[in-house]
């Protein structure tokens, strides 16, 4: 075809085409609830209201759907119950979170969620479980400059056991969030030691309120060899387990145009959408010491969890 008659055509073509504009469907807006809580730690829960798909994003229009007038109540299985306090926090945004300042989450025992906000009423159950046994870290180097971190697991025999692995770099991210692929269950490995990755991670926590920094020039889930690294092991209930499972594949499927979700993402928010989960976790500080072959690996306790006070 001579490029005259192309370039015809295409002007052609571009002088039919027009703007569309698409309709918001009709949206109910809902309470978004992210809340955990830890064994040895406060609880903490993030409330805001739901957008529709094309709503138009800024720091106001963020603000604006916090709920910052909510009493939310936590009653812990044994009846014990606290109202939850408002506090800032400046490393999520809006920087508002309510936290319990009495109630500290035990092994074994189950937390309900009361939020009344509004005329609605939300509520949420979940338990935290044994801790689990972390025999070891490990930190191996995968070049000159950056290092793989695992985790060396003891699985329990008498019970399912579902774990959620998190990561801290010290003066890189303002509070914990997941390691690259977070999730396992002890299906194919119950009862042994086995060993889990604990990749770095660009990922977000579980509701996308807290981002973290994505800009590394290192090898996806490597971490450099100056890091020093906070790992967190969790065990969680089955039902924590498939809630998150549930929001990071959706995460996943957000970065890929060829995937697609056909059903909506799990929640145990009764009255809501998000997240109210309970696990029990052993910390651990690694880091390769300076002038040394090997590193420098520690276990954290409970008083230890927080190495610069600003996280959970």
């Amino acid at each position: 075809m001579p490029l005259r008659y192309l370039i015809t055509i295409l002007i052609a073509l571009m002088s039919c085409s027009k703007e569309v504009e698409i309709e918001q469907p009709a949206y109910e807006s809902k309470v978004a609830v992210d809340g955990w809580i830890e064994d040895g730690d406060f609880a903490n829960v993030i409330l805001t209201r739901s957008s529709p798909f094309l709503t138009d994003y800024d720091s106001a229009s963020i603000r604006n759907t916090f709920l910052n007038y909510a009493k939310v109540t936590l009653i812990a299985g044994n009846g014990d119950s606290e109202v939850l306090t408002l506090f800032r926090k400046d490393e999520f945004f809006p920087p508002f979170i309510y936290k319990s300042i009495r109630l500290k989450g035990k092994p074994g025992e189950s937390y309900q969620l009361k939020i009344e906000v509004s005329g609605e009423t939300i509520t949420a159950s979940t338990s935290i479980p044994i801790p689990p046994i972390v025999n070891s870290i490990q930190m191996t180097p995968a070049s000159d400059t950056t290092v793989t971190i695992e985790a060396i697991i003891e699985d329990a025999t008498d019970q399912e056991n579902y774990y959620y692995t998190e990561i801290n770099t010290l003066n890189i991210d303002t509070r914990f969030h997941p390691s690259a692929q977070p999730l396992a269950t002890d299906q194919s490995f119950n009862g042994q030691t086995t060993t889990i990755s604990v990749g770095r991670s660009n990922q977000p926590d579980p509701l996308n309120i807290h981002n973290i920094d994505t800009k590394r020039n290192i090898p996806r889930r490597e971490f450099a060899i100056t890091d020093t690294v906070f790992v967190k092991v969790s065990c969680l209930d089955k039902k924590a387990y498939q809630v998150l499972n549930a929001i990071y594949l959706d995460h996943l499927s957000s970065d890929n145009p060829f995937s697609f979700v056909e059903k909506k993402t799990a929640t145990n928010i009764e009255g809501g959408i998000g997240r109210w989960t309970g696990q029990a976790s052993v910390t651990w500080k690694v880091f390769w010491k300076k002038n040394s072959d090997s590193p420098q690996i520690r276990s954290l306790q409970n008083t230890e969890k927080s190495p610069s006070g600003n996280f959970y």
